[in-house]
């Protein structure tokens, strides 16, 4: 009998997909639209990879279509989320700061399987071909991007509390459809800038959002100091990756952080406090 997507239990949901109970105690992954086609078998793969190189990812058992769109059958997570939990125990906005801090250094320690796409193509592509990057922004991002110094390691490339979730006494890292294969420090830059300009994803507490500019500074600042803990970036690195991972950004379509991106760009190229945070 044919399963209507209407009559299946939602539990959470991102830009990309939803997320429905799903039986045997497992949920769909259900993707927003109709690529979701081709991401669904890709993202099952980048899962298998993660959990290769040891990562505590949800165990996945297989793709499905359902009203014209296709998911993935996930393992269900006890959760909650991170970023849920900061909404429902703010006291513990530190607490939380420096396990994301420490697990993201965990996934950058490891060292990438070979078939992961590198970074530096993939964020490339995204600047070269994206209408929605800023002309003034291309040429330069480009340039850096090119001398910008390589690395092997696993790269979660959407790494912040709400894709932490907790399972008993353990965590595990979730969502990643943005894996890639690079330097530490560009991933780590890009979970930085996330919690500084990031637009705020659908379904976070509503405590988070009126307090989110108070908030982003304390989680930012536990993050920034548990992360080098666990594994030191060399800050050259960090500062070489900056613009390419601000730029390509603009090709992710969130319209929303556009105008802090471009005064962060244009703060990187000027190399005027390009190191503080835009709040």
């Amino acid at each position: 009998m044919a399963i209507d997507v209407a009559q299946l239990h939602k539990v959470a949901e991102g830009r990309e997909a939803e997320m429905f109970a799903w039986e045997d105690g497992r949920v769909l992954r259900l993707f927003r639209d109709d690529w979701g086609a081709q991401a669904a078998p890709f993202q099952a793969r980048l899962l298998e990879y993660a959990g290769a190189c040891g990562i505590r990812v949800p165990a996945s058992y297989g793709v499905v279509t359902l009203g014209g769109r296709t998911g993935i059958v996930l393992e269900r997570i006890a959760g909650p989320d991170l970023l849920t939990e900061v909404g429902a125990k703010p006291w513990r906005l530190l607490q939380i700061a420096g396990v994301w801090g420490r697990l993201q250094a965990d996934i950058n320690s490891r060292a990438a399987p070979p078939e992961i796409e590198p970074l530096r193509a993939r964020l490339s592509r995204m600047i070269q071909q994206s209408p929605l990057v800023p002309e003034h922004l291309r040429s330069p991002a480009l340039e850096r991007l090119a001398a910008a110094p390589d690395g092997a390691q696993l790269l979660h490339g959407d790494f912040h509390p709400a894709n932490i979730m907790r399972n008993g006494p353990e965590f595990v890292a979730i969502d990643w459809s943005n894996v890639a294969r690079g330097p530490a420090e560009a991933d780590f830059f890009r979970s930085y800038l996330m919690c500084t300009l990031g637009d705020l994803p659908p379904g976070t507490p509503w405590l988070i959002r009126n307090f989110a500019r108070f908030g982003r500074r304390i989680l930012r600042g536990g993050f920034s100091r548990a992360y080098p803990r666990a594994l030191p970036l060399d800050q050259a690195k960090v500062d070489a990756w900056r613009l390419p991972v601000i730029v390509a950004r603009f090709a992710e379509g969130i319209e929303a952080e556009f105008p802090a991106l471009e005064h962060y760009a244009r703060r990187v190229l000027n190399d005027k406090a390009s190191r503080q945070p835009v709040t």
